[in-house]
């Protein structure tokens, strides 16, 4: 799609009828711009304006008639008969992208070993998101404990370890106030996880780091990264753990909640992928690879320790732990003492004693990475001789990727990973077949080495660590962050579509989503303003006669290139951080097919009964913060969805058709097409924790009274006939209390409802930032209580009547109200005056009953 007006009318002459048409209103509005800006001054003087979207004029005139700007009647086809100046900004907004932009994504790598360790998939897969762009921060294995249980953010700011370790990599130390090991430890103290978030939010404050993608590869982790803000988790799960002798039971225990949380795990064998898929509608199997370019390339010297040692030589490169078979090994060498045995790696406790009593057995312990090429050419034939475990069958080797792009021959365990490889690979079981097989290898010559050497290396050239990234960043693209079109369809009130797309490019912190805005034939200016926009990823479809609100989103669903489709009317202003919040529940449930946000103004339970906020800002930030807070992840299902925002797999459109333009202007197509979902066997879902606000009935305000009934009978007919059934009015905001103010009412409410009452009395004033009194009483809150606090007004709104704050908390200024209410506990947070009985702000159990 262009970045521009989109023809929709077939036909030469009806484009060069559009074209002209608009020139016109341009003309027209230019001409009289200077009278609307006085009446809006005049109408906007008791209220701030709202922030204006820049406005680029197109540079390039109008071109003579041609079949392209016939068949595209594009941004670049007119020039406006003015020139606009671009208003000020008090803030800087940002081009959208379309591809995932590294600039817009952080990679977090909570890891199963250092970076400076034997380098394995954590390191690679690190330093190629690091070549391509990505900054990357991979974490300590060990925690820097913190003695004091008094120490602040600014301690932890102060102290933080971090050290850049390559281009794009830094390398951090979390703190704590324990001594933690990730293969050892669990973060049970509290302290343990506030110091190590500091650490985090420190360094999101140093660098500036906004949404985050962690790789996770232990389940100690997971005590951690779910609790971070704009984070993504995938787990990267890369070994059984279980088959490993320092893995405690305990850490084992958080594994399958961190599959199940994660939101996509990546697996590196099949049996590990089989596990996963269990717990986890997004695994994906990513197999090891080895560093082509490293280890192909013969070095031109042979290393000290192994230029004495004559040919063969049968060589081993990688850990030497309780999964490597040295009885094996001890054997074959001993059988065959003609041959010398090289062993580079670490022994990890593993007994030697034996087998370093032979003459012809080299162990020579851990070597830079750097050095091992010399190694590994210096080898005839490699071998990965692995016990079968259950730690081994679930075993991807590193190793066969790097042996095999000498081009050497190698001999394995009959590992399941290995036998799609037998072209490659020997595989043996047992003395003899080891035997046979590195027999085998030894006596390859001339044109038929060359030839399973060259196989070898092409095998290793097509899976390099190169590639495995892309099939990383593809999952990153796809399952962490799905392409989403937003469609906005606007009638008019540039003001407000104006507001909408301000609010989407402030607040949308997103790496992947388009606008679309269609354009219902507006007769304002809000066909030229649209024109005018210059960012790449605002699509705009201008149509010339008013299809209605189902057809013209149905046109921008149709040039919509996400994997889910936001539907958000024009009169809205979205808040921080909505898209991933109404993104949340698709990854819950499957059967999801639609979720919709809380909002000010919506005729049905996704009202809130209380807001903060006004129409030029949308909600108020303070409110905002706290009602995030106290709404956390919240999910409900619903049987309505109010479309003046709501998200839709686009796949669902393509099952169910699109919305039914029979409803013509709007009205009743967001009723029928939650009908059409929830009867093909869908769900609803509310994402209580997102907020969107909305002025309502923008539209349909430049109506008058008996227009708009009109249209609404008229409307309701055509359901009730369609569907066969009464339409029935939706269900009212999820309030104990909503239009109730008869005490005797309220107090059986209260008797009857499952949870502990509790009332408090509090200070006049619900201010910013909290009072001690404040937090005491959010504290209160949990799913076994019903707090009533009395509280006059809540960020300078006063409260009228019972009104709800969060799920489950009240705030009353009518005393009368309750004076029949039994509760369970009465506590007051007031501060006495002097000679009463509490000073302060201390919190006192009055009545306990």
């Amino acid at each position: 799609m262009l970045s521009g007006a989109i023809r929709w009318k077939k036909g030469r002459r009806r484009a060069r009828l559009q074209r002209r048409a608009l020139l016109r209103k341009i003309q027209y509005w230019e001409a009289t711009r200077n009278n609307r800006i006085r009446a809006q001054q005049n109408r906007d003087a008791v209220s701030l304006p709202s922030p204006a979207l820049p406005i680029v004029s197109p540079a390039i005139p109008v071109q003579p008639e041609s079949p392209a700007s016939v068949e595209t009647l594009s941004e670049k086809s007119i020039k406006p008969a003015f020139s606009y100046e671009p208003p000020k900004n008090d803030y800087k907004l940002k081009p959208l992208n379309s591809p995932l932009d590294p600039n817009n994504i952080t990679l977090f790598r909570f890891p199963i070993i250092d970076w400076g360790y034997r380098w394995q998939r954590p390191q690679h897969i690190c330093q190629q998101f690091a070549r391509h762009g990505y900054r990357v921060f991979y974490f300590a294995i060990e925690t820097m404990p913190i003695g004091s249980a008094e120490a602040t953010f600014e301690d932890i700011q102060a102290v933080l370890q971090i050290r850049e370790a390559e281009e794009n990599v830094w390398l951090v130390q979390l703190c704590s106030h324990n001594s933690l090991n990730a293969y050892r430890d669990t973060i049970h103290d509290p302290l343990d996880k506030q110091y190590m978030k500091w650490s985090i939010e420190a360094l999101r404050q140093k660098f500036n780091i906004g949404q985050t993608a962690s790789i996770v590869d232990l389940p100690f982790w997971s005590m951690l990264v779910f609790d971070l803000e704009d984070n993504k988790v995938i787990y990267d799960c890369m070994d059984e753990h279980a088959g490993f002798s320092n893995t405690s039971d305990e850490l084992l225990a958080l594994e399958p909640s961190l599959m199940n949380r994660a939101d996509a795990i990546v697996a590196s064998s099949d049996v590990l992928y089989q596990k996963a898929r269990s717990l986890n509608p997004s695994v994906h199997l990513i197999r090891n690879a080895g560093e082509f370019a490293h280890f192909s390339m013969k070095p031109s010297y042979t290393p000290i320790d192994i230029a004495k040692v004559h040919q063969p030589i049968v060589g081993y490169i990688g850990a030497i732990a309780d999964w490597f078979d040295m009885a094996l090994v001890y054997e074959l060498a001993k059988n065959n003492p003609d041959w010398n045995f090289v062993l580079v790696g670490d022994t990890y406790y593993s007994d030697t004693s034996n087998i370093m009593k032979l003459g012809n057995v080299f162990i020579l312990g851990e070597k830079q990475y750097h050095e091992l090429p010399a190694y590994l050419h210096a080898f005839d034939v490699c071998i990965i001789p692995f016990i079968i475990n259950s730690l081994t069958l679930a075993t991807n080797p590193v190793k066969v990727y790097e042996y095999l792009s000498a081009g050497k021959p190698v001999v394995a365990t009959p590992l399941p990973e290995l036998a799609p490889m037998n072209e490659y690979v020997s595989l043996a079981s047992g003395l003899k077949e080891f035997e046979a097989a590195i027999a085998r290898g030894l006596q390859e010559n001339g044109e038929e080495q060359a030839r399973a050497r060259e196989r070898r290396r092409q095998f290793a050239a097509e899976n390099t660590w190169e590639h495995r990234y892309k099939d990383f960043h593809t999952i990153i693209l796809t399952a962490l962050y799905p392409k989403v079109s937003v469609i906005v369809v606007t009638h008019n009130n540039w003001i407000f579509t104006e507001r909408c797309l301000n609010s989407l490019l402030r607040h949308t912190a997103y790496p992947r989503f388009e606008i679309i805005v269609v354009d219902n034939a507006s007769t304002d200016e809000t066909p030229a303003r649209l024109l005018q926009l210059s960012y790449p990823d605002i699509k705009t479809i201008l149509l010339s006669e008013n299809n209605g609100f189902a057809e013209g989103n149905n046109i921008g669903i149709l040039n919509a290139t996400g994997d889910y489709v936001v539907l958000l009317n024009n009169d809205t202003i979205v808040s921080q951080d909505w898209l991933p919040r109404l993104l949340r529940p698709f990854k819950t449930d499957p059967q999801i097919a639609a979720v919709g946000p809380m909002s000010n103004y919506v005729g049905n339970d996704q009202k809130l009964d209380f807001f903060v906020g006004d129409e030029n800002h949308g909600a108020n930030e303070v409110w905002l913060n706290e009602f995030y807070e106290l709404y956390d992840r919240r999910i409900r299902y619903t049987e309505m969805l109010g479309f003046f925002c709501v998200a839709i797999k686009k796949e669902i459109f393509k099952e169910l058709g699109p919305l039914d333009k029979k409803f013509g202007t709007g009205m009743f197509e967001d009723d029928d097409y939650c009908l059409r979902m929830r009867h093909a066997g869908y769900r609803l879902a509310v994402a209580e924790d997102a907020f969107v606000y909305h002025k309502g009935s923008a539209t349909f305000n430049q109506w008058d009274e008996k227009q708009k009934n009109s249209l609404f009978q008229h409307n309701q007919s055509f359901f009730e006939s369609k569907w066969g059934r009464k339409w029935e009015p939706h269900k009212m905001p999820q309030s104990l209390f909503i239009n109730i103010a008869d005490p005797d009412t309220i107090a059986e409410i209260v008797a009857a409802h499952s949870k502990t009452a509790v009332f408090a009395s509090c200070p006049e004033e619900w201010n910013n930032p909290q009072e001690e009194w404040q937090r005491k009483l959010l504290q209160l809150c949990n799913e076994d209580t019903l707090v009533i606090a009395r509280v006059g007004s809540y960020l300078g709104q006063p409260i009228h009547g019972i009104r709800k704050i969060g799920p489950q908390l009240y705030f009353t200024n009518h005393m009368e109200l309750l004076q029949k209410v039994k509760f369970k506990h009465i506590y007051d947070f007031r501060p006495f005056a002097p000679g009463g009985e509490l000073i302060g702000n201390e919190l006192r159990l009055l009545t306990s009953v």
